[in-house]
């Protein structure tokens, strides 16, 4: 039997890519490549890929898509306070869930909840 590792890339939508672009950047993610114009970009932080679509018309605050970074245990702390410095705003502060993970949530300029944990135990 081969073996072989896979991973999950989300793509979100998005309104402007442009715009987006820069949201990403302030969260350190790098663009590696566009596609389409501005119509599909590729990001890429710490070996996590990210893609962007833009789409002519979202729908905002109705169900918006999200993503869930699991990071390594003592990281969520710093991570938080580096998007904080960067002047992101931070929609749920970093806390213990009832799902035993340690998370903070923020939104994209689209309305893409990202949230950001680790394992509590």
């Amino acid at each position: 039997m081969a073996h072989f590792r896979s991973h999950a890339v989300p793509i979100l939508p998005v309104a402007e890519m442009s715009r987006s672009i820069a949201f990403y950047h302030q969260l350190r993610f790098s663009a590696k490549r566009y596609q389409n114009g501005d119509g599909y970009a590729f990001l890429e932080r710490d070996g996590f890929e990210l893609h962007l679509n833009r789409f002519e018309t979202l729908v905002r605050d109705h169900n918006p898509c999200g993503v869930y970074f699991y990071l390594e245990r003592g990281t969520a702390a710093a991570l938080e306070s580096e998007f904080r410095e960067a002047g992101v705003r931070i929609l749920s502060p970093l806390a213990p869930r009832e799902w035993k993970m340690n998370e903070f949530v923020l939104e994209d300029p689209d309305g893409n909840l990202l949230r950001f944990g680790e394992p509590l135990e």
